[in-house]
């Protein structure tokens, strides 16, 4: 089964779909019955904190299979940058709602991550809530980096089990660097991590009252439980989310240099040698109005390669269009780059620390030969397996 199509909204340097609960449920079902191992990502403020100077951990979190909107502060802002997140999709909720259908479909779940009293005591709630749904493990690892955690001992147990879902909780950025090292080799259908919620489960943390979620004070409920841990890290977030915003709000801001509405979009003609690409070009204000009429890529199978050289504004729209055909792109293990960026898009990327997301190149030749050495690196890489 293929997966649903989302958008993509651009917030604060990172990727998010625009999805409810409802359908990050539906999708999270598909995912699982595709059988290909795929990771999802609750992210909040916090995470895109920790992820601008972390670029390992951006790129993690800027192409898991689903981003989803953890935070309302970011729900709230996605209302003047565009395209609007529907709701606040929190992991603490979703576990739940994944819960539901593991017991409708008798799925099976493991979990990695906490203390051995906390995932005893769950397992048994569990069991009790899900009866159809079998927790077929549960590991939990040791304090220091997730190198050093016991992980042939860790697949090995998982791989005996089978489990549909890996649920992993130990708290960012812990638990995505463990995911995005393993779940391929996991062959977990889908692995989330899951921060808390094993302790909102057994009960030795509570969740704030609903009317406290619904106003978007969550984080303060929170704090107010636990300062000494939690407050430097909220002032860090909350520092991060004004400034990454103001930042965003000045780069997606027209000026008199780019008003230009002008659109000349088109596939551009290259002979190719020694590569199959698509080349695209896009033109003058590219923003939510037109985006619907840009260029776009015919095969998902084919590299692809933006030429953005007369690009003259960008709006978030615009931003997010573009780090879907990024995120395409690494899900179908091909090239993606942007060729002769304008002093527009090469602004967004400076000022969002978008390098490696978006990589660019001076020229066509410049383009064809880095496809060249992929493919090269691909092809040794396929020899030394075999």
């Amino acid at each position: 089964m293929s997966q649903t199509e989302r958008k993509v909204a651009f917030l604060l340097g990172l990727p998010f779909h625009v999805i409810t609960m409802e359908e990050t449920i539906e999708d999270a079902v598909q995912t699982v019955e595709a059988e290909e191992p795929s990771y999802y990502i609750t992210a909040n403020v916090d995470f895109i904190a920790q992820a601008y100077d972390n670029e390992p951990l951006k790129d993690i979190l800027f192409h898991a299979d689903r981003v989803v909107c953890d935070g309302m502060p970011l729900v709230w802002l996605s209302r003047y940058f565009h395209p609007v997140l529907p709701e606040r999709v929190a992991g603490s909720d979703m576990v739940f709602h994944l819960f539901e259908q593991a017991d409708q479909r008798s799925w099976k779940v493991y979990f990695l991550g906490s203390d051995t009293a906390t995932l005893t005591r769950s397992k048994a709630i569990l069991a009790e809530r899900y009866p159809k749904m079998e927790v077929v493990g549960t590991f939990s690892p040791p304090f220091g980096s997730v190198d050093s955690w016991p992980n042939e001992d860790i697949m090995a147990d998982i791989k005996k089990t089978q489990p549909d879902l890996l649920l992993v909780a130990v708290g960012c950025p812990k638990q995505e660097y463990w995911i995005s090292q393993h779940y391929r080799e996991s062959g977990v259908p889908l692995s989330i991590g899951i921060g808390a919620s094993l302790d909102f489960i057994c009960g030795t943390q509570v969740r704030a009252p609903k009317w406290v979620q619904k106003t978007g004070m969550e984080w303060c409920w929170r704090m107010l439980s636990d300062p000494k841990r939690l407050a430097k890290r909220y002032a860090k977030d909350f520092y991060y989310l004004i400034v990454l915003a103001n930042r965003q709000r000045k780069i997606t801001r027209p000026s008199s240099s780019n008003k230009t509405r002008e659109l000349a979009d088109r596939v551009v003609s290259h002979e190719v040698t020694a590569a199959d690409a698509q080349w695209l070009s896009w033109s003058g204000a590219v923003e939510r109005s037109v985006i619907e009429s840009m260029a776009m890529p015919k095969e998902r199978s084919q590299a692809v390669f933006l030429d953005l050289s007369r690009v003259s504004f960008m709006d978030s729209s615009a931003i997010g269009l573009l780090a879907k055909l990024a995120r395409d792109a690494r899900q179908a293990d091909v090239a993606f780059g942007i060729i002769q960026p304008s002093s527009v898009v090469v602004k967004i990327i400076d000022a969002m620390h978008l390098s490696a997301q978006f990589p660019s190149y001076p020229d066509t030749d410049a383009a064809l030969a880095a496809l060249r050495e992929r493919r090269a690196s691909s092809r040794k890489h396929s020899k030394v397996s075999t």
